[in-house]
């Protein structure tokens, strides 16, 4: 009688293990992100100076998931050798790193000599990393701008040769791609991606990176008029209909409720904030706050009190449920938003897929 029970004991207790083991996809690591924030810890002097591996633990405290790990220069020994600190503090305290390069030169000039720098920015991260940090993501541009918003074709061709070079490198590296207009979601539709490479390669885009700016003499976000909620709406929107067409997962790079907002009261940015994230939520889209130096003090070591109830919103809002539908008690409540999860396909903007969140984490 005991031979059959240990053999199902032993069967059981491998089961874990064997989940463990299951291969990751795309799908399945947007769905991990949840939310995140851009860093400088390896782009400013500052940033790279008042790094300590603690803050990573303190940004998962906080209830962030991955960090944006934002990068404008070469990549010299120093600078790789810091890089690997980073992963390795994200790893150690369960946020997932995402490295992002600026590339400046390329986005000024995408000539030939300066793809083929960007080419070898990536095959020699690539190759830094190869086979380690299964959860580390590459963002291939941060923010598509400048003369590549004029020159579609050599943005589309770069990313192949980058896709192709990294993934002869490491077949199994995350890599995100942005479209031009600094990465609108309105220009998804115009990137190329190599077929059937949904399991390792995602979308990136943007959405009010700087907070909702003036345009025209008029800000997109007053105090959330109908309207406004449903120009917001139609931009998240895009991105859902594209995962729906092409069967990626896509993660918003950056979005900010914007400190330049000359015009808007605490209570504004606290509304715009509790609604975008509660949208970004519904449409199952994760995401990255930006950035860093808003909210936490690296060089105190803390949060910045100040901001911390800002921070609140953007990570776990409070999201009313949806209406009841007819027959049922007018139960409306809020609900605290889950942190985002990105499958390859969403239904729409509208969906009320909304997990409570078993604890507050701010």
């Amino acid at each position: 009688m005991l031979k059959p029970l240990l053999a199902v004991a032993l069967l059981l207790a491998g089961t874990p293990a064997l989940a463990a083991d299951t291969p990751l996809t795309a799908a399945r690591y947007a769905r991990e992100l949840g939310p995140g924030m851009d860093v400088d810890w390896a782009r400013t002097d500052r940033g790279i100076r008042e790094f300590d591996p603690l803050v990573a633990r303190d940004f998962y405290a906080k209830g962030i998931r991955h960090v944006r790990i934002r990068v404008a220069d070469s990549l010299t020994e120093a600078r790789l050798i810091h890089l690997r600190k980073l992963v390795e503090a994200c790893e150690q305290n369960g946020l997932i790193p995402i490295i992002s390069y600026q590339a400046d030169a390329f986005k000024a000039d995408p000539g030939v000599k300066n793809e083929a720098l960007l080419v070898a920015w990536w095959t020699t991260l690539a190759s830094y990393f190869a086979g380690e940090h299964p959860r580390l993501g590459f963002d291939l541009i941060y923010e598509p701008a400048d003369k590549l918003n004029r020159d579609l074709p050599t943005l589309n061709r770069t990313y192949e040769n980058i896709v192709r070079t990294v993934h002869d490198i490491d077949t199994q590296r995350m890599i995100f791609v942005a479209p031009r207009m600094r990465a609108a979601p309105e220009e998804l539709n115009s990137l190329k991606l190599p077929p059937h490479s949904q399991n390792y390669l995602l979308a990136e885009w943007h959405i009010f990176p700087w907070g909702p700016l003036k345009n025209n003499g008029k800000y997109p976000w007053t105090s959330g008029t109908a309207a406004e909620k449903a120009a917001i709406r139609m931009r998240i929107n895009t991105a859902v209909r594209w995962q729906q067409k092409t069967g990626h997962a896509s993660w918003v790079g950056g979005w900010s409720v914007g400190e330049t907002i000359k015009n808007a009261s605490a209570e504004s940015q606290l509304a715009f904030a509790t609604f975008m994230a509660c949208e970004l939520n519904k449409a199952q889209i994760p995401y990255a706050i930006n950035s860093d130096t808003q909210f936490y003090d690296g060089e105190e070591g803390d949060w910045r009190p100040t901001t911390e109830p800002l921070l609140k919103r953007m990570i776990a809002p409070e999201c009313e449920k949806p209406e009841p539908s007819p027959g049922h008690r007018n139960t409306k409540q809020s609900v605290h938003a889950a942190p985002g999860v990105a499958p390859a396909a969403a239904s729409s903007t509208e969906s009320t897929i909304l997990r409570t969140s078993s604890a507050s984490r701010g």
